[in-house]
């Protein structure tokens, strides 16, 4: 009788460190999630902070015409210095506006490659969420890339973002007790086997 207590003592004490690995493992994946997903969700509007940044100082109408004007600027003062005239004043003056569009060339390309490495950024940092084993997780991931990739508006990027987030939310959240998933299953009875019976009363033909 001492020995099947061991026994029965030590499965016990094995059954019960088992399942305290197991939780802290739980727990442990749970945290990494959250935090992969607070990476991908920052990574996410860097891009797009940084697009807009780009799109702001280098593209459109008003960039161009700022630049056009700075660099006939340089060329016209090249044109107007004294100290040199004809051939001597034009190649002063194309020198100038040279060195400028050089340097508006540089800025303009480092602005780029600014939203290339946050966009790889992002791409990077969302490869674990995208291979998730939960499929909620794994479609929202990729719905928000496919709205940076795509350049969609940001309300659409916002509404992406905010379903991503409520899938790593429930994905995060610990399983439910065994007696609540019973007793919720159990609760569910009446209105299955109602429904079932509606079903069945339908699919009945009418008599003579």
């Amino acid at each position: 009788m001492a020995l099947l207590t061991a026994f029965a003592a030590t499965a016990l004490g094995v059954h019960l460190n088992a399942r305290a690995t197991q939780r802290r493992d739980d727990q442990k994946a749970r945290e990494e999630l959250e935090a992969q997903a607070d990476e991908f969700a920052s990574a996410a509007l860097a891009v797009r902070v940084t697009g807009y940044t780009n799109e702001y100082l280098w593209n459109g109408r008003t960039p161009v015409l700022k630049a056009a004007m700075m660099v006939g600027a340089q060329f016209a003062a090249g044109m107007l210095d004294p100290r040199r005239t004809g051939a001597s004043a034009t190649w002063e003056a194309a020198a100038r506006s040279s060195v400028l569009i050089a340097y508006l060339d540089r800025d303009r390309n480092r602005a780029a490659a600014d939203v290339t490495d946050s966009l790889k950024h992002a791409l990077r940092v969302a490869m674990p969420l995208a291979r998730h084993a939960d499929p909620a997780v794994e479609s929202t991931t990729d719905a928000v890339l496919d709205a940076l990739i795509h350049h969609h508006s940001q309300a659409v990027l916002d509404q992406r973002l905010r379903a991503f987030r409520q899938a790593v939310r429930e994905a995060a959240m610990p399983p439910s007790p065994t007696w609540r998933r019973v007793a919720q299953r159990i609760a569910a009875l009446p209105a299955a086997g109602f429904q079932a019976a509606r079903s069945r009363l339908r699919r009945t033909p009418a008599g003579p």
